[in-house]
């Protein structure tokens, strides 16, 4: 199974934070991926400075790029919000993710 994780912070301010930044929710991602059989990470995608309010963001465009190509099985992001803060926009990942 092909893993991707994603992450994302919004601010500067928030990337200090180390419970917020990528580096420290790649970690938790990883620790967790290597607590499992048969999963193998394909990419880390990376916003760094990304507002979650819609989906113009590079690494995630990236990300389902490489959804549609077949080359993702599986998307893991540390909490939901770090995908996105829309609603609709949420609904419209789980379309492609499916």
């Amino acid at each position: 199974m092909k893993i991707a994780i994603y992450a994302r912070v919004s601010t500067d301010g928030q990337a200090e934070i180390e419970c917020n930044s990528c580096e420290t929710q790649e970690s938790k991602i990883r620790s967790y991926i290597s607590s499992q059989d048969k999963m193998e990470i394909h990419k880390i995608y990376k916003d760094e400075g990304y507002t979650g309010a819609n989906t113009e963001r590079p690494a995630l465009q990236e990300m389902l790029g490489d959804i549609q190509q077949g080359k993702i099985n599986v998307v893991m992001s540390y909490k939901i919000d770090r995908l996105t803060r829309s609603p609709k926009d949420f609904y419209q990942l789980i379309e492609v993710f499916e």
